[in-house]
């Protein structure tokens, strides 16, 4: 190794970022003692808080009762109780957990599983998937097709598989219901559509997250869209598949953020918040409909993850769903993110740069604009956004950057042990931020 050059590749190859070597609540530290404030718990995983000790210690004492097993010849009492755990809380038709180490791998898991679905029902030209526009679903090549994350998929564009995607429910950039005097859910009718065009059957799933993340910070759909979801998909046998990866978990205030909407999807993709950052999990939740699909056929997955349902993991899983319980984490984020909410829509009523607030619990969204009233956007060459995330690091609060090409977007996911105390910190250093980032801007000329 080249003297003074880490051995780790990191994203930015032009930037050594600082060393975090510990953590407590809602804040984190780096070598040289620096606090920062989490605002975006750690890219939204961080949901019990930073340095919950008795989760090592629990593990301590636990570590001699199971070794490592391969799922496809053991199971183990830590993965069979936490699969249990989280049926408990879902929705009234799931049955079942598969187990994987992250996101991208749930929602890769979910498409292979929609696709053998079809095939052990005897409708076997069933396999496309349809997602949305600045959708994000992971980064394997096809979670990544799935994604509609553009930025993220032009180098790899030539690798990804065919995925028809439609738009997304955003309020702010709708052009579908400009003139019609409020939200009509007509983007939800461009799923019909899609699902014609590409032919029923031939169309497996469709994928979309209850409430999006960075690439559409905080955007959520109206009342009915869901609704109209499923009663597409029912109509077109079509699999609708929940990706709450970021959204669910307690994460929007409920363990599953997908209730909010009072439908049930086929499957759910759970991950960050189910292990809080303490380990590597994410989780396919399934229905019982396609369990039943593939034990009335050749009853096997053909689908394998060395580490899916790995104990250790599963163990710490385990740890964090009794914390959530016992301190009410599932749903807490629905009382202080109103608290949060109330200080943003504050903020924006002093600050004309914001043009939007928008999200549920503790996903918030916070669009940027040179002229709000018209949503003109400020100059892309401005980067108005990434200076407000630099400024806010400057201040020791940590928050996330919006998806770039679309305007200037932050978000705000904070832990959901962060007090009301600590929201206050957090939205007073956003507001100083915003007032110095618009005092840099250039002088617009009316």
């Amino acid at each position: 190794m080249i003297a003074n050059r880490s051995a780790i590749l990191y994203r930015d190859l032009k930037t050594v970022p600082p060393t975090i070597v510990r953590g407590e609540g809602v804040y984190f530290f780096d070598r040289d003692g620096r606090r920062y404030l989490d605002g975006s718990a750690s890219a939204s995983v961080v949901g019990i808080g930073h340095g919950r000790r008795e989760i090592w210690d629990a593990l301590a004492a636990a570590g001699n009762e199971v070794t490592f097993v391969y799922g496809a010849t053991f199971t183990h009492p830590w993965q069979e109780q936490l699969a249990a755990a989280i049926i408990d809380l879902a929705p009234k038709n799931m049955a079942s957990v598969y187990f994987t180490s992250g996101g991208s791998e749930a929602n890769e898991s979910a498409w292979k599983l929609a696709r053998q679905y079809f095939v052990e029902t005897g409708r076997p030209h069933k396999y496309k998937a349809i997602a949305r526009r600045r959708g994000y679903h992971g980064v394997t090549l096809a979670a990544l097709s799935l994604s509609g994350r553009t930025d993220w998929r032009r180098i790899y564009s030539p690798m990804l598989l065919p995925v028809t995607h439609i738009a997304a429910p955003d309020a702010y950039r709708c052009a579908l219901c400009m003139d019609k005097g409020g939200c009509t859910s007509a983007c939800a009718d461009e799923l019909e559509r899609a699902i014609l065009d590409e032919g029923p059957e031939t169309v497996a799933m469709f994928i979309a997250e209850p409430v999006s993340g960075t690439s559409a910070p905080g955007v959520a759909p109206p009342k009915d869209y869901f609704a109209r979801v499923r009663e597409i998909c029912d109509r077109y046998d079509v699999l609708f598949v929940a990706d709450e990866v970021l959204c669910g978990y307690g994460r929007c205030g409920a363990p599953f953020a997908i209730a909010a909407w009072g439908i049930e999807p086929d499957m759910i993709t759970l991950g960050k918040a189910i292990a809080s950052g303490y380990a590597s999990l994410a989780a396919l939740v399934v229905s019982d409909k396609i369990r039943e699909g593939l034990l009335q056929g050749t009853g096997r997955f053909v689908h394998g993850l060395t580490y899916a349902g790995n104990p250790v993991s599963c163990f710490v899983g385990l740890k964090v769903h009794e914390i959530m319980q016992r301190e009410q984490l599932f749903t807490r984020a629905a009382d202080i993110g109103g608290y949060m909410k109330a200080g943003l829509e504050k903020i924006a009523a002093r600050h004309p740069m914001v043009a939007a607030v928008r999200g549920r619990g503790l996903l918030y969204g916070v669009e940027l604009a040179a002229d709000r009233h018209r949503r003109t956007p400020f100059e892309p060459s401005f980067g108005v956004a990434r200076r407000v995330v630099e400024g806010m690091r400057k201040r020791d609060v940590i928050i996330a950057l919006g998806l770039a090409g679309t305007g200037d977007q932050i978000q705000l996911s904070p832990p959901f042990i962060i007090s009301e105390a600590q929201v206050d910190g957090l939205l007073g250093a956003l507001d100083d931020t915003l007032a110095e980032v618009a005092r840099s801007l250039p002088t617009r000329r009316e």
